[in-house]
C-alpha cells in the first residue's frame, strides 16, 4: 500500500483500498486504520474515496418519464440556435435583452429542477468512523447502528408499494419500525443474503467468511442465494451462514445483549463460554486468539465491563478463571493454564 495519495481520487483507485470498501476484513480494516492514525489529517479525504468506490457500484436509477424527451428538447434547442448572432436577422436591442434574460431565467429553472432530481434519486450512502459506532436514522423512521468500518445504502425515499432495501457492508444493529401495511424490510449483504423482517432489532454482522444474524426480537426471514429453503428465526437466536456453502450452517441459542454491546461500547457476557468470548474478539477486533488446551474454550464466564477495551477483558478472563494472557504479538493473543 503506498502511503501518500494526492487527492481522493487517487486513494479511490489503489486496488487494495478497493478491496477494504467493497471486503472489508479484520485485516484490511487494521490496515486502513492504521493509515488514518498516521494521516489523521486526512479522514475526511478518505471518507470521500469511501463514497466514490461505494457510489460506482450503485444500481442505475431510472429518470422520469418524461426526463429524455425534456432534454432532447433542450438540446435541440441548444443545437438550432446559432453560436454567433447572424447579422441579416438582427434582433432589436431590447428584444434581444428579453430573450437572454429569459434563456437565463430559464436556464437557471432547468438546472436546479435537474439538480433537485438528482439529489431525490440518488441513494443514500452512510458510513461508520474508525473510532466508534454510528447511528442512522432511515426514511421510514428506522435505526441502524453501524459498528466501525460498517456502511449502508438505501434510497432517499420509500413509496408504500415497494420493500423497504437497505444494503449493508460490515456489522449493524437494526431496529425496524412495523408499518400498516406491513411493507417488508429487507437487508441485502454482498454474499446475497437477504434479511427479511417485519419490525424487529436484530444485527448482522456480515464477514469475509461468513454472515452473522442474530435475533433480539420480532420476526426474521433468511433467503440464502440459490437455496429454496428459508431460515425462520425466533428471538434470541442465532445464526452463521459460512460464505462457502459446502459448510454447514450453524443456528444456536444465544443471549442477545452479549452481541448487542458494541453498540454502547460495552463488553457484556452472560454465561458466555471463553470460545465464545474468544470469537467476538476475533470477529469484531480483528484478534487472533489460541488456546494451548482446547477445553479452556468451553470455561464460562459472566461479566459486564461498561468499557470495551480487549487489554481489561482479557485480564478478566486470566484472573476469573485462574489462566496466563500471553501477547505474542499485539493482535495474536494465547491463553494457557497457569503453570
Amino acid at each position: 500500500m503506498k502511503n501518500e495519495y494526492s487527492s481522493a481520487e487517487a486513494l479511490a483507485a489503489d486496488p487494495a483500498f478497493i478491496e477494504w470498501v467493497q471486503h472489508p476484513t479484520p485485516t484490511n480494516m487494521a490496515v486502513w486504520e492504521r493509515w488514518l492514525v498516521q494521516h489523521p489529517d486526512r479522514s475526511a479525504e478518505l471518507n470521500l474515496a469511501r463514497q466514490l468506490v461505494t457510489m460506482w457500484q450503485l444500481s442505475p436509477v431510472n429518470p422520469p418519464a418524461d426526463a429524455q424527451a425534456t432534454v432532447w428538447a433542450a438540446v435541440q434547442a441548444q443545437k438550432n440556435s446559432p453560436v454567433y448572432p447572424v447579422r441579416q436577422h438582427r434582433t432589436a436591442p431590447t428584444r434581444r435583452r428579453r430573450i437572454g434574460a429569459l434563456a437565463t431565467v430559464v436556464g437557471a429553472v432547468l438546472l436546479l429542477v435537474g439538480t433537485v432530481w438528482y439529489w431525490q434519486t440518488q441513494p443514500v450512502v452512510e458510513y461508520a468512523g474508525a473510532d466508534e459506532p454510528r447511528t442512522v436514522t432511515l426514511p421510514d423512521g428506522s435505526t441502524v447502528v453501524l459498528n466501525t468500518g460498517a456502511s449502508v445504502r438505501f434510497p432517499r425515499h420509500w413509496s408504500a408499494d415497494e420493500d423497504r432495501t437497505v444494503w449493508l457492508v460490515g456489522k449493524a444493529q437494526f431496529s425496524v419500525t412495523h408499518q400498516s401495511n406491513k411493507q417488508r424490510f429487507i437487508v441485502q449483504t454482498p454474499d446475497q443474503l437477504r434479511v427479511e423482517v417485519l419490525g424487529t432489532v436484530f444485527t448482522v454482522d456480515e464477514q469475509e467468511r461468513q454472515t452473522r444474524v442474530v435475533l433480539n426480537s420480532g420476526r426474521v426471514r433468511l433467503h440464502m442465494a440459490g437455496q429454496p429453503k428459508l431460515i425462520n428465526m425466533v428471538p434470541g437466536e442465532l445464526v452463521d451462514i459460512p460464505a462457502n456453502t459446502r459448510q454447514a450452517i450453524v443456528r444456536r441459542r444465544v443471549e442477545p445483549a452479549v452481541y448487542s454491546a458494541w453498540t454502547t461500547r460495552q463488553f457484556i457476557f452472560d454465561n458466555t463460554t471463553l470460545g465464545d468470548m474468544a470469537d467476538l474478539l476475533t470477529q469484531d477486533l480483528g484478534y487472533r486468539i489460541e488456546f494451548a488446551d482446547s477445553t479452556l474454550r468451553n470455561r464460562r464466564m459472566t461479566i459486564h465491563l461498561p468499557t470495551r477495551d480487549p487489554a481489561i477483558l482479557l485480564a478478566a478472563i486470566a484472573e476469573a478463571n485462574d489462566l496466563t494472557v500471553s501477547t505474542v504479538t499485539p493482535n495474536h493473543i494465547r491463553i494457557s493454564p497457569k503453570l
